[in-house]
């Protein structure tokens, strides 16, 4: 029924990287990014505005609403699973054909009455855990813009136009359900398998109130903390397909908007689709992108700039970078590298950024950068999942992605000139405020 993910369960705390070897360095951060794998996950902290505030994001008025508007979609190129296999539903090997279907999730210990399941879901304390999981898949087909001609028995195109059909048919169901007309898109990180990433979409979606349609954009990360750099390629490896997925659904459905939600390395891969659709559509006739949020960003800030420079913020309506300064991976990465990475807070004292530069990206009215290291929670675990681990971090996504309020309108705050939003001590207080109106 209802979904959530299990925040990252890292080994180590914070890292001294000065005094870590290579091979050691390297190790922890392949740990530090890395989700899991396993087909359970606990249902993550209440938001701060759903926790703290009247504010709900549930429209639906009682529990056969919600379950008419609660179907979780996922898009994936993994290969599928045979007899042979461990996995359950579609393997960690890239499969190249775009699959499309839904899945369902279970919520345990289910939920007695509709006021129970709201309940758990915007109180800030909870008397147990609640668990989800993954018990069944339903594929609706491989979509049309499938590169399936190289396979030795490929489907048709018939049965590619009909699944394309179904499947978009299905969404615009779904928005019909809904005030809120948005596909939103979850892109995940590394070290994942089909499961875990469904059931972060499932929570992802859940806390949304199952506004608008959600999908899981489930690329061929691989269950193993080791994989780090494979799963950088396979993500790069899949850039066609999400983004010939965004290109049908602006096409084929009636989303007045398609968010993507990057994580970790699913940030580098929301990035790098959105910068190639800036590139292909310089006259504005692209996709119909909302927002983008990049969350843990483990990529270089010069590239970065490029893409600014380049014009990736025509193609989208608001491209959000969150960072922090507690991220022990996105430190080890840096280290590794050997530059500072995206989702990394810059210095607050604005050293590491030439004046002319800060006062450029002030000036963006469509770029947002919110460091959330002041966010309660925000360096739990090792750091780089605050997304789920921070209800003050989760509270300003969802406020993002829902009401679309401005950082400001959202309670942040940023010095004269600086370009950079931070999470004030009185933060819930604003909340109050800002929801009361």
């Amino acid at each position: 029924m209802q979904s959530v993910e299990f925040p990252p369960r890292s080994l180590f705390g914070p890292v001294r990287f000065r005094a870590l070897g290579w091979p050691v360095a390297l190790s922890l951060f392949l740990v530090g990014c890395g989700e899991g794998s396993y087909n359970e996950i606990e249902l993550m902290p209440s938001p701060a505005v759903y926790a703290q505030t009247g504010f709900t994001p549930f429209l639906a008025a009682d529990a056969a609403a919600l379950s008419a508007r609660s179907k979780l979609f996922y898009v994936t190129d993994r290969e599928t699973a045979g007899p042979e296999d461990k996995q359950s539903h579609y393997t960690n090997q890239r499969g190249q054909l775009s699959r499309a279907g839904y899945a369902e999730v279970e919520l345990s210990p289910t939920v007695g009455s509709w006021q129970q399941f709201v309940d758990i879901t915007l109180q800030g304390d909870r008397d147990r855990k609640y668990l989800l999981n993954v018990v069944g898949v339903t594929e609706i087909g491989v979509l049309p813009y499938s590169v399936a001609d190289l396979y030795e028995t490929p489907p048709s195109d018939a049965e590619m136009e009909a699944a394309g059909k179904g499947f978009a048919s299905e969404i615009d169901a779904q928005l019909a359900l809904s005030k809120n007309k948005d596909v939103h898109i979850y892109i995940h990180g590394y070290n994942v398998d089909f499961e875990y990433s469904t059931l972060v979409g499932r929570e992802l979606e859940h806390f949304l109130g199952y506004q608008g349609a959600f999908i899981t954009y489930n690329w061929a990360a691989t269950p193993n903390r080791f994989a780090y750099f494979k799963d950088q390629e396979t993500a790069s490896a899949t850039r066609r397909n999400l983004r010939s997925l965004i290109e049908f659904l602006s096409e084929n459905t009636n989303a007045d908007h398609i968010n993507l939600i990057g994580y970790s390395a699913g940030s580098r891969l929301a990035f790098e689709v959105t910068y190639q659709i800036a590139l292909l559509n310089r006259e504005g006739s692209g996709p119909r992108l909302g927002d983008v949020i990049l969350i843990s960003s483990d990529l270089d800030r010069s590239y970065f700039g490029h893409a600014l420079a380049d014009g990736i913020l025509e193609a989208v309506d608001q491209l959000s970078v969150y960072t922090s300064g507690t991220d022990s991976a996105l430190g080890v990465s840096s280290l590794v590298f050997g530059r500072d990475r995206l989702g990394q807070s810059w210095d607050k004292d604005g050293d590491d950024v030439w004046p002319a530069l800060e006062a450029k990206l002030a000036s963006l009215d469509k770029l947002e950068i919110i460091d959330v290291t002041d966010a309660e929670e925000s360096s739990a675990g090792n750091g780089h999942s605050f997304f789920r681990t921070s209800p003050w971090a989760s509270s300003d996504i969802f406020m993002s992605l829902l009401t679309r309020f401005t950082a400001q309108e959202r309670g942040l705050v940023r010095s004269e000139g600086k370009s950079v939003w931070t999470f004030p001590p009185d933060y819930p207080q604003r909340l109050v405020s800002i929801t009361a109106k």
